[in-house]
């Protein structure tokens, strides 16, 4: 008899994952306002203090697969964001550019963990035969948490000030502390590998982890800069934008793991790579606040069919004892783009207008349309007929 998807354990991950994502966005607009309003730090050094955290995300990654390939998945979920938890409440603490690079790089390495774990247990969670639908619907609560946390971090920060905005986030992600708690799965012996580097990357998971690391940059552009951005077009819609955005995100990943169980996947990654880089462009030439909602609400609909569907593919090419390497990897991906345009979009400000790199950032979508294309894909289909298994 096939297992329901809606169990105890996977509403409970649902909401542990929806209020880790609202804590992480609501600090994701605000972080910068506060370091260049509060700390009177640069635009360039914002962009190295924003890189910090995925720089050591990254690092991790490889290292958090191999936890959760070789221990017990909820407990490493569990510990991961408590220690998460408490760093929201150090932030205020951190008043010079060095210990704020020094807390950036605990937070991502200890977020990397919560990240990498939790989106392992949904794959575990839920029956074989809908494992798309299953992570499709736990990649709903993203947007859900990307939608309320800048308006709820940009409200506290300017009504309350910083303070009561980091504290307030705290109590979010302790919430999704509990949530994980409530998720616990069983524990089951594994035989446990003996640690390596060659071991803590999946070969399976890189060429679609190669094309999503670009669309990653993308992606940064508009969730770390977008608030400057509108500043300089004078467009005060920036909690709008957000909302929209996310609202985008939700709805492309809600029909996007059902497309996936049916072998939608290609159409989903051309059709997601094209919304991008038309919302992009719409972007980038906006000169009303609706063009601007506009090319926020196309680019979201392309980057959560993207995210959606790749998470999901790299997920049903591996076994899954295997899964933790293989999601690593994957957001490795992720984070190495952030990262990388963190710095990249940081130093670049300071000199051309971000309407410009808005633009030319399509030219970033077209090599990794590229990369899907040539390599990703056709391995994808590869090694699923190797397998056995129905594209």
């Amino acid at each position: 008899m096939q297992r329901e998807i809606w169990s105890k354990e996977f509403v409970a991950i649902i909401g542990s994952g929806l209020f880790m994502a609202w804590a992480f966005h609501a600090l994701m607009p605000t972080l910068p306002i506060y370091l260049v309003e509060t700390l009177r730090i640069s635009h360039r050094n914002v962009g190295l203090v924003m890189a910090a955290f995925f720089v050591s995300a990254i690092l991790i990654r490889p290292a958090s697969g191999y936890l959760i390939d070789n221990y017990h998945r909820s407990g490493v979920l569990i510990i991961s964001l408590l220690l998460a938890t408490a760093v929201y409440g150090i932030y205020p603490l951190a008043g010079t550019l060095s210990t704020m690079l020094l807390l950036r790089l605990l937070h991502g390495a200890v977020f990397g963990v919560c990240t990498s774990s939790s989106v392992t247990i949904v794959a575990d969670i839920v029956p074989p035969s809908r494992i798309g639908q299953g992570i499709g619907i736990y990649a709903v609560a993203i947007p859900i948490g990307m939608t309320i946390g800048p308006m709820f971090g940009l409200t506290l920060l300017k009504n309350q000030g910083p303070t009561a905005m980091f504290l307030a986030i705290l109590g979010v992600s302790f919430l999704s502390v509990l949530g994980a708690f409530c998720a616990r799965t069983p524990f089951k012996p594994v035989t446990r590998k003996k640690f390596s580097f060659p071991s803590l990357l999946h070969k399976k998971a890189l060429p679609i982890s190669s094309g999503m690391f670009f669309m990653m940059i993308v992606y940064c552009a508009i969730t770390v800069f977008v608030g400057i951005y509108a500043a300089q077009r004078n467009f005060s819609n920036v909690p709008t934008f957000f909302l929209c955005f996310s609202a985008a995100i939700f709805l492309s990943r809600l029909f996007a793991g059902t497309l996936f169980d049916k072998g939608h996947i290609f159409h989903l990654i051309l059709v997601g790579l094209a919304l991008t880089a038309v919302g992009m462009l719409w972007l980038g030439y906006a000169r009303h606040p609706m063009q601007f909602l506009t090319g926020g609400t196309l680019s979201g609909l392309g980057l959560g069919m993207l995210m959606s569907t790749c998470q999901t593919a790299i997920n049903s090419l591996v076994a899954s004892n295997e899964r933790g390497a293989a999601n690593s990897t994957c957001l490795i991906s992720y984070d190495l783009g952030v990262a990388v345009g963190s710095l990249i979009i940081g130093y670049l400000s300071d000199k051309v207008s971000l309407g410009e790199i808005y633009r030319y950032s399509v030219l970033l979508i077209v090599l990794s349309a590229a990369i899907f294309i040539l390599k990703a894909m056709p391995h994808y289909r590869r090694t699923i007929q190797n397998a056995g298994i129905k594209p």
